[in-house]
C-alpha cells in the first residue's frame, strides 16, 4: 500500500500536465514571453518587500521563456510525415469525442503535445526543467501553427493543422529540453538577481501565482495582462509613491548637505551672529583708543 501511495505521489506533478482542465491562457512578450493564464493570481510587489519576495520567488517560467529562445536556433526541427500519419487518428477521435466539445486547433494541438511530454518528463535527467521547458515548446508552436478561433472548422482538415503543430512540437521538446537542462540553474541564480535588480530599478515587481514576470516594462507588462487576460494591476501608484519617496529622500540628503556645508561659514548660524557682534565691539574699542 506504501508503495503505491509513493507511486502516486511520485507521479502527481507529471500527471498534473493533463489533468489540470483547460484555461484560457496567452504569451506575454512584454512581460518576458511567458505565458500565463487568464485565473492567475498576479501582484505588484514594490521595492519596500520586492527585495525579500526574490529571495524565495520561483524563477521558473522567466528562465523557460528565457532559454527556450537561446535554444530555438539549434532546436528547429519539423513534423516528420510518420509523426502526422500516427497523431491524424487519435486527433480525429479527440476532435469527435462525445464529451469534447468543439475544440479548436490549439487546443488539440497542445493537449496532443502534452500527453507526450508526460512519456518525455518522467525519466528526464531533471524532470522540474522538463516539466516547464516541455510545455512551454508546445504552448508555443501550437500557438505559432494552430488557430485558436477554428472550433466549427471539421475536424479533419482541422487535425491537419493540429497534427501539423503536435509533430512540430515534439520533434523540438527534446531538444528544448535537453539544451535548457545544461543551463537551468545557471538561469534560476541570474533571474532571482535580475528580479531583485528589478525592484530596485524599476520601483517593483510583478508576481503570477509565485512567479517573477521578468519585464523589461511594468506598464508594458500590465496592459498586456489587462488586454489579454483581463487581470488588472495597479503599478503606477506603487511606482509613482517609491520614486517621490526617493525624491524626498534625495532633496533631504542635498538640504541636509547644503545645512552642513552653511556650518562653516561665520554668517549662518547664531554662532555666526556672536562673531559678527564680537568683530564690530573689537572695531569700536579700538576707534576709542585712537
Amino acid at each position: 500500500m506504501k508503495t503505491w501511495a509513493s507511486l502516486l505521489a511520485g507521479l502527481a506533478p507529471i500527471s498534473a500536465l493533463v489533468l489540470t482542465p483547460s484555461v484560457a491562457h496567452a504569451e506575454l512578450d512584454a512581460c518576458g514571453g511567458v505565458f500565463v493564464s487568464a485565473n492567475a493570481s498576479c501582484q505588484f510587489h514594490k521595492t519596500q518587500d520586492c527585495v525579500e519576495t526574490c529571495k524565495t520567488v520561483s524563477v521558473e517560467e522567466s528562465c523557460t521563456a528565457h532559454l527556450y529562445t537561446t535554444c530555438d536556433s539549434q532546436c528547429s526541427a519539423e513534423a516528420s510525415a510518420s509523426c502526422t500519419q500516427t497523431c491524424s487518428p487519435t486527433c480525429v477521435d479527440d476532435c469527435t469525442a462525445a464529451d469534447a466539445g468543439e475544440k479548436s486547433s490549439d487546443e488539440l494541438c497542445t493537449k496532443n503535445c502534452m500527453d507526450d511530454c508526460n512519456a518525455k518528463c518522467a525519466n528526464a535527467a531533471s524532470p522540474d526543467c522538463c516539466a516547464k521547458a516541455c510545455p512551454y515548446t508546445c504552448d508555443k508552436k501550437c500557438e505559432d501553427t494552430c488557430h485558436d478561433n477554428d472550433q466549427t472548422t471539421q475536424c479533419t482538415p482541422k487535425c491537419a493543422t493540429a497534427c501539423n503543430g503536435t509533430c512540430t512540437s515534439e520533434a523540438s521538446t527534446s531538444c528544448q529540453v535537453d539544451c535548457q537542462t545544461k543551463q537551468w540553474d545557471d538561469c534560476q541564480t541570474t533571474t532571482r538577481q535580475e528580479c531583485t535588480q528589478s525592484c530596485m530599478d524599476k520601483g517593483g515587481a510583478i508576481v503570477c501565482d509565485g512567479e517573477f514576470l521578468n519585464a523589461d516594462n511594468l506598464n508594458d507588462c500590465a496592459s498586456e495582462l489587462l488586454d489579454k487576460l483581463s487581470i488588472h494591476i495597479d503599478v503606477n501608484a506603487d511606482v509613482n509613491a517609491v520614486t517621490k519617496a526617493a525624491d524626498d529622500a534625495a532633496n533631504k540628503a542635498s538640504n541636509t548637505k547644503v545645512g552642513v556645508s552653511c556650518a562653516f561659514s561665520p554668517f549662518g548660524s547664531e554662532k555666526g551672529a556672536l562673531w559678527v557682534a564680537a568683530a564690530m565691539t573689537a572695531a569700536a574699542l579700538r576707534r576709542r583708543r585712537r
